[in-house]
């Protein structure tokens, strides 16, 4: 959990005035590990989500509050940021930090173990109405998980006494990252990409349907293949990479945004990069952290990923996810 900033219902109600919002009451929510965020429950019924930035000034949370907005009205399913009421945007303050405040979306996360080719299919068509919603988009971010990024993360580990297995671990990124150079071949034009799709950013009804895509935090212009390839990962690894799984996003997602033959091409190098993001990431963000911070996620499990695109091999790897 992450719960960095505490929030009094009286500190709400005082936000939730800003947005013509009467709260009568809160609750944190125990989920993610940048944000503090929180249920506000609201007079007559309802709720709506609080989230204080952590890591983000005013600006930047302005700015992805405005990315949202413009894929809310391309028909992108995720809450829209709502305005003040005195005309000063979509951002608050609470402690110092900026804070947003979005409609509450009714769902739940899926476990791995539910997961089926349907619902992959359904994550690749949205995912691809994402990046088309994208294109052309003037003013996101460029991507804090670009190959130098990492580098830079791993660096900063050079010092640090490190466990004798992570330290192994960290040495074999270190080279194969290396090894990446400046990254894959970009295969298309950039556009915005989530950089986090994963399965408890992703909202279901009981009906089985999607209810929506959250936390666009990562959200920047990227290449849509990187974006694809870390919802692989994210979805259709159990304890090894699922073949159905990844072609049922595969064929999802070219319902709505058909491959070239070089993204395609481009598959394997990317989902090796998104592996070794989310490998250094969790050292960094996770491994060396003391236990009870936040929730604990095993960087372990994305060398193991690594280590299966490797088995199926670059020459093979678009056989395999489209047959």
């Amino acid at each position: 959990m992450a719960l960095l900033t505490p929030m009094s219902l009286p500190e709400a109600e005082a936000l939730g005035a800003l947005f013509g919002l009467r709260v009568v009451g809160l609750e944190p929510v125990v989920h993610g590990s940048v944000n503090s965020n929180f249920a506000a429950e609201l007079e007559g019924g309802g709720k709506v989500f609080l989230r204080v930035c952590e890591e983000s000034d005013h600006a930047a949370v302005a700015a992805q509050n405005r990315l949202l907005a413009h894929l809310v009205a391309a028909g992108i399913p995720t809450p829209a940021p709502l305005e003040r009421k005195d005309g000063q945007g979509t951002v608050a303050a609470h402690a110092g930090r900026p804070v947003s405040v979005f409609g509450w979306c009714e769902g739940a996360w899926i476990c791995q173990e539910r997961v089926t080719p349907r619902h992959l299919e359904r994550v690749g068509e949205v995912l691809a109405a994402l990046h088309r919603a994208g294109e052309g988009y003037e003013g996101a971010p460029v991507s804090r998980f670009d190959v130098q990024a990492l580098a830079a993360r791993l660096a900063g580990l050079e010092d640090q006494p490190l466990p004798e297995d992570v330290a192994r671990d960290v040495a074999m990124l270190r080279e194969r990252l290396a090894a990446v150079g400046e990254g894959p071949s970009p295969p298309a034009a950039p556009t915005v990409i989530h950089g986090d799709v994963f399965r408890d950013n992703v909202l279901w009804r009981e009906d089985g349907s999607l209810s929506a895509v959250l936390d666009f935090e990562s959200a920047s212009l990227g290449e849509p293949t990187f974006d694809l390839m870390v919802t692989l990962l994210a979805w259709c690894y159990g304890d090894a990479l699922e073949q159905g799984l990844a072609r049922a996003l595969l064929a999802g997602y070219q319902r709505e945004r058909a491959l070239s033959a070089e993204e395609l091409a481009a598959c394997h190098g990317y989902a090796c990069l998104a592996a070794l993001r989310f490998a250094i990431t969790r050292i960094t963000d996770y491994e060396l952290r003391p236990r009870g911070v936040v929730a604990y996620k095993d960087y372990r499990r994305f060398t193991g990923r690594l280590a299966a695109l490797d088995a199926i091999g670059v020459d093979a790897f678009a056989a395999w996810l489209t047959g």
